[in-house]
Order: structure tokens, then C-alpha cells, then sequence
């Protein structure tokens, strides 16, 4: 059978079903932690030196109401219309789209999606942590050198990020009673206590076995027939938790740094990943430890999905805080292109001319940089606007290609496939254009029968 690729969800789901439509992405986390992090920006580059000049924007207020990234452009430009704020912006959201696939990529890509270290599986945190270190070490290099084409600066943003929000639903953070995000990662190589080679971590108990029959849409996206995962809650042993020891789930078939391989130990129960697709569940500890989405189906600890989703967005807002503050408002300016020049400008509306498309930025996700319970809203909004934009566009009502509000999830022209069983746990996630070209024909056919 084909690997599983386990995280967060690399990017909404269009072919299962909706199995998983009520999960948080690695791309939305990583749009809300950015966007929070473009409030801070434009206060203090903008909005705070035109207040001064006579503008008034509330300081309370901007940070508590929900921005989306037009939003944040339209305060920090007051003198700008609309057509000036479409052309100033688009230089960003491209660049921040880029970031965003590199992030989803990581699942993909055949160097990265079986390496533990680059979601802290199979307990990898010194491995974990020390790639988001060395990654964060070319974005800093590359961004002070002066006239450095930045490209791969910003795809080790990508890829650290994925690693570092996968933290949070791959660990026992949140089950150990953390709250907060784990500051030494993207500082220190340790960043915590770590569970020993041979200490148990899980047990048996806990989990609930669940068998269903499966759809039809199952059996293509999951290669599995009848489904067989768990319900798990309290299965981490109280003495891993209590000691504040990090554990992650393993895998069978993983590999570390020089590609040997890295499987689920057999002589000390370890907790497993878990999921319908992952066959370590089945082998004791049974069952498994990841939030990766809100569902069973895939993730045991699935209950705690929005709390790991949670940290993750702030986690990635924090991380781009420090790397401003580090590389400096100049340099971190350029690394996004948030105020471009009109050649910048240019380059990018003459792609959009051309048929460029965002493949995962969407312009109507809002965050506010309030803390706590307001994020959870934030991302039930943006759940329930996604649903309906994924309606829209599979049902053909979007007939508009050249939306810029519509991304288009499609990795094809990456040399992702879609149909390679090696892919089956993000298979799901890729809008292709020709299942929305049947979907279309379908609909057509059925309308134009009577």
C-alpha cells in the first residue's frame, strides 16, 4: 500500500465527501497567523505614523475586529482606491501563496513526507526542531543579503512552518495541559523533555475500536474497505503527561535524515499517528494521538483539533513576529513584498493578465488579532465560507475563471499527482479541473434531460 501522509490537512477537501470540510488546514493556519502578523506590521510601519498625521484608527478597535488582507491594505493606504489597492496587494498575496504551497508541499514532496523530522513524528523533536532552526537560518541569511532573489527563502518559510504547526497536533502538548505555544521552538534545538527510546508512552486503554462499511467515495480515497479506527481519549499513559515528557505518534515506514527507516517499535508500547489509513494503529498501543482534523476517521484525538489549530495560528504569528524583528521592517518588506514598486506591481497584474491564479490564498478569510475564543470563531467562520465557495465551484456556478477570489487547490502543474496512491492521504485535497469539468457536464446533462 502507498504511505500516509500525515499532518494537518495540507489543504481543503473537495473529493471525500466533505469527511473532513469541518477542518482547519496548514494553509489556513498559516494565512490567519500571517495575516495577524500584517496587522502588527502595518500598525506600527503605517496606521501609527498617519494617526499621527492627522488619520484615526482606533488602536483597541484594529486589533480586535476581523481584517481580511484587503481590509488591512485599505487602513494602512487611506489614500488609495480601490484599483491602487488591488494593484498595491497583489505582489503579497502571491508571495504568500507561494509560502502556503511550499507548506502543503511538504506532504507531497518524496524527500519530506515520510521524514519524522519534518512533522515531530515518531518522537523526532531534537531532528523536528533543528530542521525549522536550519531552514529559519536561510530565510535570515537570504533576506540580508542585499539583491538575493528571495525565492528560496520563501520556500523554507513554507516548509519550517508546516513543521512547526505540525508540532501541535503530532505531540502531547495539549494532552500534557499546555495552554500556550512552546517558545523555544525556532530558538533552541531542545525544546523540551522527551519521553525515552524505550519508555512506554501509550496504552490500550482509552481507545475505542470502530468498524463501518464505507462509501464508495471511502474506498477511492482511503483504499480501505470496511473502515476500522479509533476513539481515543486518555490512552497517553498520566506519568508521560504528569513528568511534562514530550511524546508524538509514530508510523509504520517513516524514515529519518538519511533515509533509513524509522517504524513503530514492537518491544515498548509507543503511541501510534492513528487514523483509518495508518496500520501502526493496530498494533499496540492501538489507536493513536494526532489532531490533525475533526474527524475520527483520521484523527483519534480529534476532539482537540481546533485547540492544536489554535496554537498552531499562533505559533506561526509568533514565528513571524521574531523573524521581523530579526532580519528588521526593511528586509522583511521584501521578503513578502508588502510594499511593492510599481515594477513589482506590475510584473505580478501582467501574470494575473496572463491566467496566474492563487492556488490556496483566499481573499475572504478574515482574522482578528484578538486573543483566545475570538479565533475560534474566526476559523468556524472560515469553515463555513469555505464550504460554500467549495459548493459553488463544484457545482459549476463559478464559471469564472479568472476569479482572483477563487484558488484554484490544484498542485498538478507541481508534478503533484492527484491519482498516485502514494499521495491517498492528500489525494483528497486537490481540486482537479477536470473532475469540475465532468461535475459540470453532469450537471448540464441532468438539467438539459427534461
Amino acid at each position: 500500500s502507498g504511505s500516509y501522509i500525515d499532518a494537518f490537512i495540507p489543504y481543503p477537501v473537495v473529493a471525500d465527501g466533505a469527511q473532513t470540510a469541518d477542518s482547519i488546514t496548514h494553509t489556513e493556519i498559516t494565512q490567519a497567523g500571517f495575516i495577524r502578523c500584517l496587522a502588527r506590521f502595518f500598525y506600527d510601519t503605517r496606521i501609527k505614523p498617519n494617526n499621527n498625521n492627522g488619520n484615526t484608527v482606533n488602536e483597541q478597535t484594529y486589533f480586535t475586529e476581523q481584517h481580511t488582507v484587503d481590509d488591512l491594505y485599505k487602513l494602512a493606504y487611506p489614500q488609495y482606491n480601490e484599483v491602487q489597492l488591488e494593484l498595491h496587494s497583489l505582489p503579497l498575496k502571491f508571495v504568500l501563496d507561494f509560502v502556503m504551497t511550499e507548506n502543503a508541499l511538504v506532504d507531497f514532496d518524496l524527500r519530506t513526507k515520510k521524514l519524522s523530522a519534518a512533522h515531530f513524528d515518531s518522537e523526532a523533536f531534537i531532528n523536528g526542531s533543528r530542521r525549522i532552526l536550519q531552514l529559519r537560518q536561510i530565510v535570515v541569511n537570504d533576506t540580508r543579503t542585499s539583491g538575493k532573489d528571495l525565492t528560496n527563502a520563501r520556500q523554507s518559510l513554507g516548509r519550517l512552518l508546516h513543521t512547526l504547526q505540525d508540532f501541535y497536533s503530532h505531540s502531547n502538548w495539549i494532552e500534557m495541559g499546555q495552554t500556550n505555544i512552546n517558545d523555544l521552538i525556532g530558538i533552541n534545538e531542545i525544546i523540551g523533555s522527551v519521553a525515552g527510546r524505550n519508555q512506554p508512552t501509550c496504552t490500550n486503554n482509552g481507545c475505542t475500536r470502530i468498524e463501518k462499511k464505507c462509501a464508495l467515495w471511502q474506498r477511492i480515497t482511503y483504499r480501505k474497505c470496511p473502515l476500522v479506527y479509533y476513539d481515543c481519549k486518555n490512552n497517553i499513559l498520566s506519568q508521560i503527561n504528569d513528568q511534562q515528557l514530550l511524546t508524538s505518534g509514530y508510523l509504520f515506514n517513516q524514515s529519518n535524515e538519511n533515509y533509513d527507516l524509522l517504524s513503530k517499535p514492537t518491544n515498548v508500547e509507543k503511541c501510534s499517528h492513528g487514523g483509518v489509513i495508518d496500520d501502526s494503529a493496530h498494533v499496540p498501543a492501538i489507536g493513536g494521538i494526532n489532531k490533525d482534523s475533526n474527524t475520527l476517521i483520521l484523527s483519534p484525538h480529534s476532539y482537540l483539533h481546533f485547540k492544536a489549530v489554535a496554537l498552531a495560528v499562533k505559533a506561526t504569528e509568533q514565528f513571524l513576529n521574531n523573524l521581523r524583528k530579526d532580519i528588521g521592517d526593511t528586509n522583511f518588506n521584501e521578503l513578502f513584498i508588502i510594499n511593492p514598486t510599481p515594477a513589482q506591481s506590475k510584473i505580478v497584474s501582467d501574470a494575473v493578465e496572463n491566467g496566474h491564479r492563487f492556488r490556496f490564498f483566499t481573499s475572504f478569510y478574515s482574522a482578528s488579532s484578538k486573543e483566545s475564543d475570538n479565533l475560534f470563531t474566526d476559523l468556524k467562520n472560515w469553515i463555513k465560507k469555505r464550504v460554500n465557495m467549495l459548493k459553488l465551484i463544484v457545482t459549476g456556478i463559478f464559471t469564472d475563471e479568472k476569479s482572483l477570489d477563487i484558488p484554484t487547490y490544484d498542485l498538478s502543474s507541481l508534478g503533484v499527482d492527484a491519482n498516485d496512491p502514494d499521495n491517498f492521504r492528500a489525494a483528497p485535497y486537490i481540486l482537479r479541473t477536470e473532475n469540475v469539468g465532468h461535475k459540470k457536464r453532469l450537471i448540464n446533462f441532468l438539467r438539459h434531460r427534461h
